[in-house]
């Protein structure tokens, strides 16, 4: 029998790889609403002439002794009608694939673990996979979109760009927590529509950027539902970043850094032009490459580390959970801009709209555009949040046409 390719994990692949369980998993899900019903065989050719080109994805999670591994594998991914609820764990046992394709009337869905790649790295094997479809059933002529080689998506950019610097950590502490009720075994999802002229016209009438924005109104919606105690809080929201238009990069794999932004109100007087001013000043800090640097090379430091190296992955297990159980309550929310999703123009007249969400241990928004439609995909696990409410209701009241779709799993 020939021998098997196998990868190293990146760095947050390492992580999340440690922290996979029943429990919580974490999965990005791509959907895709075209004019007409799927058509099972086609998708099915479709993925099979991704897959050739992104063959890293076509992979099983093994066990080592120190880490967690890679390891391809000869079967093929079966498409299957959507049976399952969405973000659904997707990493069971060293036989499974990580990541999966769905449909459902005229919808195709692509969901994948975190262990495999980021939101930016996967978007592109998803816009793959639809031009590939769309040239299948239409017949039309499609440029490619990944002009990258297999060396360049199979690189972990962590590795090399990673600079052993000396990192000083800087904590926010008394980070507000929404004390909403919980549903243990089931997440609301939904995706909000706005269009994204009126959002970006309202943006810049604020002198604020789209994420700015919608940053700054997250925040503004938190304000109602904190008590006084809770005001003397600081609101802190995470913001992933891709660094490949940062470093050069046209990995596949994960590379992103994590930015954020914190805030603390004085009163309740404060309106969101004040939050607005805070936030540019905060995002002109922190994007920068030097910056997010730092928080990455930190990450990386720790994996290298030659304690951190020899010790057991069973060991390693439980210490990434009870690391990754603190991380998750030192911050209120996570909101990541996916950005604009675009497709060759002979594409669009047989797309609708495109949605992203994922998987959450609390409530975070994914957000991306196509063509004049902002997509918002919020996920929660608090069986009624007045948050999502006040930033819903924020575009509403500005006069915007927003559109919105609730599912709720088990």
């Amino acid at each position: 029998m020939l021998n098997k390719k196998w990868y190293k994990l990146d760095n947050v692949g390492k992580f999340y790889s440690s922290i996979a369980d029943k429990e919580y998993q974490q999965v990005f899900r791509y959907s895709i609403s075209l004019k007409d019903k799927i058509e099972k065989d086609i998708l099915q050719q479709a993925l099979d002439n991704t897959i050739e080109v992104f063959e890293t994805f076509n992979v099983n999670l093994k066990k080592g002794l120190f880490w967690y591994y890679l390891e391809e594998t000869n079967k093929k991914y079966k498409v299957t009608e959507e049976n399952l609820p969405i973000c659904f764990k997707i990493y069971n046992s060293s036989n499974d694939f990580l990541y999966r394709v769905s449909f459902y009337n005229k919808r195709i869905n692509f969901e994948i673990s975190h262990i495999l790649s980021d939101g930016r790295g996967s978007i592109e094997f998803f816009k793959t996979l639809v031009n590939n479809y769309l040239k299948l059933k239409y017949k039309i002529k499609l440029d490619s979109n990944t002009n990258s080689s297999y060396i360049e998506k199979a690189e972990d950019s962590f590795a090399k760009y990673y600079k052993k610097t000396k990192v000083t950590s800087k904590n926010v502490s008394n980070v507000y927590l929404y004390k909403g009720k919980k549903s243990l075994n089931k997440t609301r999802f939904l995706e909000a529509h706005l269009p994204v002229k009126d959002v970006i016209d309202l943006a810049h009438k604020q002198n604020a950027t789209l994420t700015s924005l919608l940053v700054s109104v997250l925040i503004y919606s938190i304000k109602d539902v904190m008590n006084e105690n809770e005001l003397k809080k600081n609101i802190k929201i995470d913001i992933p970043v891709d660094l490949r238009q940062y470093f050069k990069s046209y990995s596949s794999k994960n590379y992103f850094g994590l930015a954020s932004v914190t805030y603390k109100f004085q009163s309740r007087e404060e309106k969101l032009e004040d939050i607005i001013k805070c936030v540019n000043t905060q995002f002109k800090e922190i994007l920068t490459p030097e910056k997010l640097m730092e928080r990455v090379n930190q990450m990386v430091a720790f994996e290298r580390n030659f304690l951190c190296r020899i010790t057991p992955i069973f060991m390693k297990n439980i210490a990434l959970k009870i690391i990754n159980y603190f991380s998750n309550r030192m911050s209120t929310s996570c909101v990541s801009n996916i950005g604009k999703i675009e497709f060759p123009s002979s594409a669009s007249p047989y797309i609708e709209n495109v949605n992203i969400l994922t998987s959450t241990p609390g409530f975070q928004f994914t957000i991306c555009s196509f063509n004049n439609d902002l997509s918002i995909g919020i996920s929660s696990k608090y069986k009624y949040n007045e948050i999502i409410k006040n930033f819903c209701n924020y575009f509403s009241e500005q006069g915007m046409d927003l559109t919105i779709n609730v599912s709720e799993v088990d």
